[in-house]
């Protein structure tokens, strides 16, 4: 037994394997019968004890050292008293570790860190516009850098939507964060639940009239698109529903051309964009347009390989498309599309494919939440249009989440529902820019 599991006690070693099957603090609780705030104090010691800053760089160390097992990773030796079984987990992919620093060298370059943001964001405060699945919101509330405070992570666990579902539409309009339909563990749903931000709380809305899931939404003014899906009958839809938040009402509007699901979706000037996706048959790569003043859809122009399960976002007057899954094949392809011309312009890949994951742009930035059909989920991204870079970013759930959806209400990024396995109801709240206020 090596000395890093020796400084874990029993209880740590408990977390330690939930943490690498992905559970959430409120799952841990719920599992060890403890408090979240208890999990959180074991949580900062097994950072402590490992010298090791985040989730995944602990998972990481568990793999390593074989207290989590990997298929085809042989089991080690058995000791006089032999750990339980540990939960198995996909093959780790090659992540480079930054090299472990002492605490002084940690602590100088967290304040030389402070010290460059405030810097680089001190001029003014910081507008924040979603141009993904939300509406766009202003940062009325700005987060001050506090350097007193170890920021460890951005992603704070939030309460935990009431139904397990995945393949769900999210979105933001107003005040609320919406979750529309999906797949759930009795089957296809309509339900519609509201998540309030301020109050940390769910409530239910009325339903969709049309239960689908495998489709994503999008706000229009003061309404929500959510089109096609695969109903309960397992048939691909051509319905395209509208919700109106302040009136809790649905109506029909002009059907799609031909039925789709999982299929990547943007709304841009005013017009909903869907690309891909499956018709019932076979991956497709078609892109329909629907402009909601002449409620009439549009053909317009393939890309350029059938897929669904892929990510859309705008960033100024282009659609970029990211990921995807073809049945046998997941993508690492990041492509600016022109509703005016058709034309596909390919830009720099993502570290790793994604299929089944979330797309949502903040402040010019794309970012890509979760998507493992294949591989192993131990980061998410974020993309820099202007450098056409691609950088890591920590994931709150490692190993495999897919069929999430995300929507942004200022300051976070809420990511919601999926599966890594088996469905969920994680409502992940993401911090994506800190900000540094005017001083008068």
């Amino acid at each position: 037994m090596s000395n890093e599991q020796t400084a874990l006690s029993e209880r740590e070693m408990e977390i330690l394997r939930l943490v690498a099957t992905g559970a959430s603090n409120q799952e841990i609780a719920r599992k060890l019968v403890i408090s979240v705030n208890t999990v959180k104090v074991h949580l900062r010691n097994i950072y402590e004890k490992l010298d090791v800053m985040s989730r995944t760089e602990a998972t990481m160390v568990a793999v390593r050292q074989g207290w989590v097992l990997v298929p085809g990773q042989e089991a080690p030796a058995k000791a006089e008293e032999e750990t339980p079984a540990a939960p198995e987990l996909p093959a780790l992919p090659v992540v480079e570790r930054w090299p472990r620093l002492s605490g002084v060298k940690r602590a100088s370059f967290a304040a030389a860190l402070v010290v460059a943001l405030a810097i680089f964001l001190f001029p003014s405060i910081v507008s924040v516009k979603s141009n993904g699945s939300g509406n766009g919101n202003s940062l009325e509330q700005p987060f001050i850098i506090n350097p007193s405070r170890p920021y460890t992570t951005r992603w704070y666990a939030r309460a935990q939507m009431p139904t397990l579902r995945a393949h769900l539409a999210v979105t933001a309009w107003g005040d609320l964060v919406y979750a529309i339909g999906g797949v759930g563990n009795e089957g296809v749903t309509g339900k519609v639940e509201a998540y309030d931000p301020k109050a940390d709380a769910w409530a239910s809305r009325r339903s969709k009239p049309t239960p689908v899931g495998f489709v994503s939404a999008g706000v229009i003014e003061d309404r929500i698109y959510v089109a096609g899906g695969i109903g309960t009958d397992s048939q691909v839809e051509r319905v395209l529903e509208v919700y109106d938040p302040a009136g809790d009402a649905w109506e029909q509007r002009a059907p799609l051309p031909e039925g789709v699901a999982s299929y990547g979706l943007a709304v841009l000037e005013g017009k909903l964009y869907l690309f891909g996706g499956w018709n019932g048959r076979e991956y497709v790569a078609s892109v329909y347009c629907y402009d909601p003043d002449a409620d009439r859809w549009e053909t317009l122009p393939p890309i350029d390989r059938p897929r669904g399960f892929l990510g859309a976002g705008v960033v100024g007057d282009r659609i970029y498309l990211v990921g995807g899954y073809d049945g046998a094949t997941e993508f690492d392809t990041c492509d600016t599309y022109d509703p005016a011309s058709g034309t596909i312009v390919r830009r720099s890949r993502m570290v790793q494919p994604r299929g089944g994951l979330a797309v949502i742009v903040v402040r010019e930035y794309l970012y890509a939440i979760g998507g493992t059909w294949t591989g192993y989920l131990a980061f998410n991204e974020r993309y820099d249009p202007r450098t056409d870079t691609w950088t890591r970013i920590e994931t709150p759930i490692a190993g495999q989440w897919r069929g999430l959806g995300l929507a942004f209400s200022a300051p976070y990024v809420y990511a919601i529902g999926g599966s890594n396995g088996s469905n969920l109801s994680v409502n992940e709240a993401y911090q994506p820019l800190f900000v540094v206020p005017v001083t008068p």
